[in-house]
């Protein structure tokens, strides 16, 4: 597929983390995109601090040309709720898998919505992306992630029922990638499909052969250092240049990313802004 070179800023809005003054961390994650016209949402927290964090960095989420959602647990699509209570939307893109009740040893952690009709009652378009998919001009959406490499799996036990009879593997997992002046950047929602896999299906469908940027939630918290390691292989015969491991990337994992890593290794807390190409 060919891809539309566009530079964008990237604005943490929710995340684990916070620095900065009058800002809150909360599990979940939420990012604003940029470009020189148009301005994307990518997941949206619980909802327990988008509306506040946005306004603590003077950021408006009116007039928003999209909101693109990573998969259907309740850590990337709670702020829906905050979104539609405080502005129109007039696109959301989500795998159909997104909707599907979700469940882990925790319990419940499906999204709040997960009523089609009810979105559609509320938002002008809904996008399904079980395929590649184009958000915005020269911003993507992966769609469904094939699972190839022996290492990878969806970071932890899933199902789709209360009763853990049904697995859930994940299928609406998807990851954000655009072709920017500083190189293809990579934003993961929670790499239930692994890293790994993420960046071959990237590498398949555009060609491309190195990525300057991946960042976002890796779900490597209870990975193998056999996996830990397959990972930064795969970061660096990516030539990747820049990486910002967080969310459910887990402590441990992130101090080995961080440790084996030969790139820039940064922190994409609450309040971090990256520019690609700007």
């Amino acid at each position: 597929m060919q891809t539309q070179k566009n530079a964008c800023q990237l604005t943490v809005l929710v995340e684990n983390t916070a620095y900065g003054r009058g800002l809150l961390g909360e599990h979940g994650l939420s990012y604003l995109i940029e470009t020189d016209s148009q301005r994307i949402l990518f997941d949206t927290g619980q909802g327990l601090t988008l509306r506040h964090n946005a306004q603590q960095l003077g950021i408006s989420l009116q007039n928003l040309d999209a909101v693109a959602l990573s998969h259907g647990h309740y850590d990337h699509t709670g702020g829906l709720m905050t979104l539609l209570e405080d502005c129109k939307i007039a696109k959301l893109f989500l795998h159909p898998a997104a909707l599907q009740p979700k469940f882990s040893p925790r319990g419940n952690i499906g999204s709040p919505i997960q009523d089609a009709d009810r979105l559609k009652q509320t938002i002008d378009q809904l996008v399904w992306t079980d395929k590649p998919t184009e958000v915005i001009p020269g911003i993507y959406l992966t769609g469904s992630i094939p699972r190839c490499h022996p290492l990878e799996d969806t970071g932890g036990d899933f199902w789709h029922d209360s009763q853990q009879n049904q697995v859930d593997l994940i299928v609406d997992d998807q990851a954000l990638f655009m072709d920017t002046p500083a190189g293809m950047v990579v934003i993961l929602g929670c790499a239930h499909s692994g890293v790994i896999n993420t960046l071959n299906y990237i590498a398949q469908i555009t060609g491309t052969d190195k990525f300057y940027a991946v960042i976002g939630g890796m779900h490597l918290l209870r990975a193998s250092r056999d996996r830990w390691q397959a990972t930064v292989e795969t970061l660096a015969n990516y030539k990747v240049q820049v990486l910002g491991a967080n969310h459910c990337t887990g402590t441990a994992a992130i101090a080995f990313l961080w440790h084996h890593f030969l790139g820039n290794c940064i922190s994409c807390h609450v309040g971090t802004r990256l520019g690609f190409g700007t």
